[in-house]
């Protein structure tokens, strides 16, 4: 017992930072996103790979289809984020992409074949298809340079537009009748992107009025795509994402321009600026879901990687809606990972793809909800887990600052390898003026260089009870203290007293690296 006693107060001191800083870890994993909104919580279905739902409202709910190797899953999910009557259809469907889906009906396009299940069989409706997009009431899908419809009363279908351009993509939103085509044509150094506005003629009760939204050149490492737009009348609004890969760089914008139909006026589109509550301005916004709330205003959805705690990233969900210039973000999620596809179910609950493993996902959803936000307040291993890794991972930083030791040290050695030198009898006898002048210089320097290591990171990360007024003073005193009273009850017989002063070296910058080590760089 007495060769452990050098090592019962380091040991004991240990132990106390670590659950401390565990314990303080563990309230940043159980913090909520936003005030009045859930933390992050897993959905009761299973593990898929990384595929686009496709959701649908039905009887107050959302019912998400999820398209695997040789099936599409199904569930209804509440606003509570309740998992109900889960099904598996027989289903080859390649993801990602849209498909029409209705009951046990789907239409989707396969190996260039649009195809029609009618819950037993599959029928193949046309061929040379690259593409379609659909909403409750419209099945539009696309050929090379054709844009055709589905009729849903006899499955027949009818082509809608010749264009001499490729036609990349087509767009319909889940009310309107109108739909935006995205075609492109290749030149020697770029493309030329057209973008169409097509809304029904309702005055000849026939065919589509055609308006030019975006008519301009496309950079051989750009592209324009995840088109939307939000009609009311003659004023629509468009939005679109602009993707650019320039030296290595790559990075997302979203673009914005609203304007009336009949105004014979060009297009003006703004990149949209998202801004967080710290005022952060949050880049490369992917995996984009546009709605409109309550008040008819528009919102957005999005992921992105950004700051989920302290110094901690993961790419979350984010909700914006406009404030003047700039769109206010708020987080949505608190997963650790990577989060893709998010999507409204109803007004007060998000539900999106969670990563857990290697291209392994599984939906994760937060809510309003006040029953699913208590839910989501208690402790998991998953917690537990994840404070302990940030606690280790921060003790390990802590061995920066001990590297930084060699400052206040080194003068301290040099004076003693001087007085060795020059006077080596005060050494070996141990003269208590040069034992006082090692340890204030030890002290001295320390402390005054200390104080450059109290900046602006630490006391933005550092925990409250670590970062008040005047600590860059009270803690090096309070630990050269502890040091004092480890070595008091730690120190041997047979130790001479330049030993008890290394041995208070090592420890008073052990203790300084485990308690301020961790927010100083």
């Amino acid at each position: 017992m007495r060769k452990m006693k050098p090592f019962v107060i380091p040991l004991l001191f240990f132990l106390v930072v670590f659950v401390a800083f565990t314990l303080e870890n563990l309230k940043t994993e159980l913090k909520l996103p936003n005030e009045g909104w859930s933390r992050s919580l897993p959905l009761q279905t299973e593990k898929i790979g990384e595929v686009k739902p496709v959701f649908q409202e039905q009887n107050g709910m959302q019912r998400v289809y999820v398209p695997k190797e040789n099936e599409v899953l199904s569930f209804h999910v509440t606003d509570q984020l309740d998992v109900k009557d889960k099904q598996t259809i027989p289903l080859s469907i390649p993801s990602p992409q849209d498909f029409w889906v209705q009951d046990d009906q789907f239409v989707f396009v396969r190996d260039k074949q649009l195809i029609h299940f009618d819950g037993e069989k599959e029928n193949a409706l046309d061929q040379d298809v690259y593409g379609m997009d659909s909403n409750p009431n419209n099945i539009i899908y696309f050929k090379e340079n054709e844009i055709l419809t589905v009729d849903k009363s006899s499955w027949s279908v009818q082509s809608l537009k010749k264009v001499p351009e490729q036609i990349y993509s087509i767009v319909l939103n889940d009310t309107s009748d109108s739909f935006i085509s995205v075609g492109k044509t290749s030149k020697q150094s770029s493309k030329q992107v057209k973008v169409t506005f097509h809304q029904p003629d309702n005055q000849s009760g026939s065919g589509f009025k055609e308006y030019i939204i975006l008519d301009k050149d496309e950079q051989i490492r750009e592209n324009h795509f995840g088109f939307y737009f939000i009609e009311n009348g003659n004023d629509v609004t468009v939005y679109y994402s602009l993707f650019s890969n320039n030296s290595g760089g790559k990075s997302y914008k979203i673009f914005q321009g609203t304007n009336q139909l009949n105004a014979n006026t060009d297009w003006d589109f703004s990149i949209m600026t998202f801004i967080d509550n710290l005022g952060t301005k949050l880049e490369n916004p992917k995996f984009i879901q546009y709605g409109v709330d309550e008040n008819g205003q528009a919102k957005v959805m999005f992921t992105t990687r950004a700051l989920k705690s302290n110094e901690k990233e993961a790419v979350n969900v984010y909700e914006a809606r406009a404030n003047g210039d700039v769109w206010k973000t708020e987080l949505r999620s608190t997963t650790n990972d990577q989060s893709v596809h998010p999507y409204w179910i109803g007004e007060d609950s998000v539900m999106w793809l969670n990563l857990v493993g290697y291209k392994e996902y599984t939906f994760s959803g937060a809510s309003k909800n006040t029953d699913v936000i208590e839910k989501s307040l208690k402790i998991t291993k998953i917690d537990l887990k994840e404070a302990v890794s940030a606690t280790v991972l921060s003790l390990f930083q802590g061995l920066i600052f001990a590297m930084c030791s060699v400052y206040w040290i080194t003068p301290a050695v040099l004076f003693a390898l001087v007085i060795y030198i020059v006077k080596i009898k005060l050494m070996e006898d141990e003269d208590k003026r040069i034992l006082y002048t090692i340890l204030a210089l030890f002290l001295g320097v320390q402390f005054i260089f200390i104080q450059k290591l109290f900046n602006t990171h630490y006391y933005m990360y550092a925990p409250n009870y670590l970062a008040f007024s005047g600590s860059s003073f009270v803690i090096p005193i309070v630990l050269a203290l502890a040091s004092g009273a480890a070595v008091w009850y730690g120190r041997k017989q047979d130790w001479s007293k330049l030993t008890a002063i290394g041995y208070f070296a090592v420890l008073n910058t052990f203790f300084l690296s485990l308690v301020v080590g961790p927010y100083m760089f």
